[in-house]
């Protein structure tokens, strides 16, 4: 009798959170027309310098598609650095999508992070990602909403390295809305709101060991997963259990939807001075409000 395989790592720790990432990906076939996702598959694999990925689509034939040269370089931009995309940019996209064009990006969004996210797990664990058959059929961004709830009931990590996770990844996306609010648990964790003044330079900064290692793998999940090595593997793996690990690529893959936004301009911030206090509710929704003691009650789980 053959042995079972041991689950890898993302199954064992957040088995829900892993199901919704397998099913947002087999959904995103579906949200965008197949001449734009191969050339955007293939660019985007390029701009993270993923060899397996690139390989997978390189057999793709070139699509004769005058949408994609607009799309590709959108894409490119979009994972390289979100927040220089320009009205240029988004303007060629708007003439050459029109009503597609939130989808798309929305495709973009799962093509580019998700790809992260299977990238530094694999890396981290030495184990390969096991893509499994996703449970229904369905719409790509009903979906994310739900992966988005699934990630924030996780419970692996504290409030205080998530939110400076959380904080961390906004600064690199530049989103302006995110940069603005604060986690009111985080807040109460802290005893303050001075420990997130001084993400920007956290290597130099009063964090502790584990802090600074969740924010060097978060660093490498938004910028380039491909660079992760073995001194940083070891780093977080010296101050992060294994589900505190899953649960934060998880995290940064849930947060970095804001890239969406940024992207296509909508992420002003509510507040023009001062702090939009937010937290999650026991369902994964958001809360948020200016005033710190709405959100506090509505967060309150008795």
């Amino acid at each position: 009798m053959t042995e079972p395989q041991p689950l890898a790592p993302w199954r064992a720790h957040a088995p829900d959170a892993s199901a919704a990432f397998d099913q947002v990906e087999s959904l995103v076939d579906a949200a965008a027309s197949a001449s734009v996702l191969g050339a955007v598959r293939r660019a985007v694999a390029g701009a993270l310098a993923h060899p397996e990925e690139l390989a997978r689509h390189a057999a793709t034939p070139p699509a004769d598609d005058p949408r994609v040269p607009a799309c590709v370089a959108f894409a490119e931009q979009f994972v390289i650095d979100v927040g220089a995309v320009d009205d240029n940019l988004r303007g060629a996209l708007g003439a050459a999508m029109g009503d597609a064009t939130f989808p798309f990006v929305a495709a973009l969004y799962v093509t580019d992070v998700f790809q992260r996210a299977r990238i530094t797990l694999a890396r981290v664990f030495g184990v390969p990602w096991d893509a499994q058959p996703a449970s229904v059929a369905g719409e790509l961004w009903p979906a994310l909403e739900e992966f988005m709830r699934v990630v924030a009931r996780g419970a692996a990590l504290d409030p205080l390295t998530t939110e400076l996770v959380r904080l961390r990844g906004a600064r690199v996306h530049q989103c302006r809305v995110c940069q603005s609010r604060l986690s009111v648990k985080a807040v109460d964790a802290a005893g303050g709101t001075e420990a997130f003044d001084a993400l920007d330079d956290y290597e130099h900064a009063d964090f502790t060991p584990r802090h600074k290692a969740a924010l060097r793998l978060a660093d490498a999940v938004v910028t380039q997963p491909m660079f992760i090595d073995d001194e940083l593997i070891a780093d977080a793996r010296g101050h992060l259990s294994d589900a505190e690990i899953v649960e934060l690529v998880f995290d940064v893959t849930r947060n970095a939807a804001n890239k969406i936004a940024v992207a296509l301009g909508g992420d002003a911030p509510v507040v023009e001075e001062g702090i939009e206090w937010y937290d999650l509710d026991a369902s994964g929704e958001v809360v948020a409000s200016i005033e710190i003691e709405i959100v506090r009650t509505a967060t309150t789980i008795a």
